[in-house]
């Protein structure tokens, strides 16, 4: 504001605007993740808010989401109204690739993923172990993506409407990591409205 002479509405829709922009530059191929042999970690995560900031989140945003293990460390997350099982494997199926290997928790709504031997299916049980003693399979950094995305998004933005938005500049951050500026420089170049 002190910059551009402009007043607090007028500086949150162009942060709305350069949101989006950078959200239409995320691709297919910036939210599909793994490949063969890849370990892709899924989990499933509550973007939500306390009422008055106390107790329990009441309202919000379920959201599935990966991460493969190699370097690049890709990202996808997808906003989704629940979490049962028809939904997180059409997710999967849609936004993993074909023989990935996955690390899960227990929960039920990712039974049947190795079912038609598209992927390899591992997973921890967390009411015993964060990584398990036997196999060693983990969702730690799944997990510590959620701590990383979770904080940049504001609570009263943490509801289905416009959350994707949200998600996919976290995609673009990371896809853009180290070059934020030149990348958005290209969105403004690459991106345009009718």
């Amino acid at each position: 504001m002190l910059m551009s002479g402009h007043g607090p509405r007028e500086i949150c829709n162009f942060y709305a605007y350069f949101r989006q922009l950078v959200a239409d530059c995320v691709e297919l191929e910036d939210v599909t993740i793994g490949g063969e042999g890849v370990i892709v970690e899924i989990d499933e995560g509550k973007f939500g808010k306390r009422k008055n900031h106390r107790g329990h989140p009441v309202e919000g945003t379920w959201v599935v989401g990966g991460v493969e293990r190699t370097g690049e460390r890709k990202f996808l997350a997808v906003a989704v109204e629940n979490r049962s099982s028809d939904t997180l494997l059409a997710i999967i199926r849609r936004h993993v690739k074909p023989g990935s290997i996955i690390y899960t928790d227990m929960w039920k709504g990712y039974s049947g993923l190795d079912s038609d031997g598209t992927f390899q299916h591992f997973t921890v049980d967390h009411w015993k172990n964060f990584k398990d003693p036997v196999t060693g399979v983990n969702t730690n950094a799944i997990e510590g993506t959620w701590n990383g995305v979770k904080p940049r998004i504001k609570p009263r933005n943490r509801v289905q409407e416009g959350m994707d938005e949200h998600l996919w500049e976290f995609i673009w951050r990371r896809k853009n990591e180290g070059q934020l500026w030149p990348g958005f420089i290209a969105a403004l170049r690459e991106v345009f409205y009718e």
